[in-house]
């Protein structure tokens, strides 16, 4: 059986720090014996203090996540706040913590890759803005208007918080998993009718509504969330003895 150091290992050359945004912090976030034996692995898009208490008490020996267990920095461990009574609980019972943040975005068959394929997308093709490759640009199984094309998102990846912009007719799409905030005018001048992403700010939605491209906001949870099934994937042909899980970390319900 793999050890937590080797599991690390093989993800780190899966998905290589050199992705990574400069900004980030990312990788091995927490691995206090190296040498422990992984026989289960919780895949959580956060590692949230119920993700961690479901790790305790269903005997997993690592969490992987996408969003970074430590993001910014800790100036004291003191198990007076949420995040350092996590830390110290993984320190104590052995268990790793690994987190694949940015690099994981820009892997293919990454975050926007696995996004595309649970949508069901083909002609999926890379789109580079500002000399950065940003998000992915694809085609739908049929010709939809908005409000059919947001029906088939929510359906396709689950999600009870979709919003849409109104337009007649979509066939191109422009696809960033997650926060697409910053990337409106790259969806812009991606020549797609719509831009499906997890949420956008209100002013940029206006500015693409303008612009006559269709912004469908499904939430961030929802359209990174698909991303855990290639990390399950990938784990299991890495060790196929190894029990992966993938936990439900989103802590927001709609009425």
């Amino acid at each position: 059986m793999a050890t937590a150091k080797e599991l690390y290992r093989f993800l780190d050359k899966l998905i290589p720090s050199e992705l990574s945004c400069s900004w980030d912090n990312d990788g091995a976030m927490c691995m206090s014996d190296p040498d422990r034996e992984v026989n289960r692995v919780l895949l959580s898009l956060d590692i949230t203090m119920s993700a961690f208490r479901h790790a305790v008490d269903n005997g997993f020996d690592a969490i992987v996540s996408h969003h970074p267990l430590i993001f910014t920095p800790i100036k004291s461990i003191s198990g007076c706040d949420m995040k350092s009574r996590i830390i110290t609980g993984l320190m104590r019972g052995g268990i790793s913590a690994f987190s694949f943040h940015t690099r994981l975005d820009a892997l293919e068959s990454g975050v926007n890759d696995a996004l595309c394929s649970v949508l069901g997308l083909f002609q999926t093709e890379k789109f580079e803005y500002n000399g950065q490759e940003i998000g992915r640009i694809a085609h739908l199984p049929e010709e939809m208007d908005a409000r059919s094309l947001a029906e088939y998102v929510a359906c396709r990846i689950g999600s009870d918080t979709v919003t849409y912009t109104p337009c007649e007719s979509v066939k191109k799409v422009f696809v960033v998993g997650g926060s697409g905030k910053d990337f409106v005018d790259a969806a812009i001048e991606s020549g797609c009718e719509a831009f499906i992403t997890g949420e956008v700010q209100y002013n940029a939605l206006v500015d693409a509504a303008d612009s006559g491209v269709c912004v469908i906001c499904a939430g961030h949870f929802f359209t990174e969330n698909p991303v855990l099934m290639f990390l399950e994937d990938a784990i299991k042909k890495f060790d196929k003895n190894i029990i992966t899980e993938i936990y439900n970390s989103n802590p927001v319900k709609h009425i």
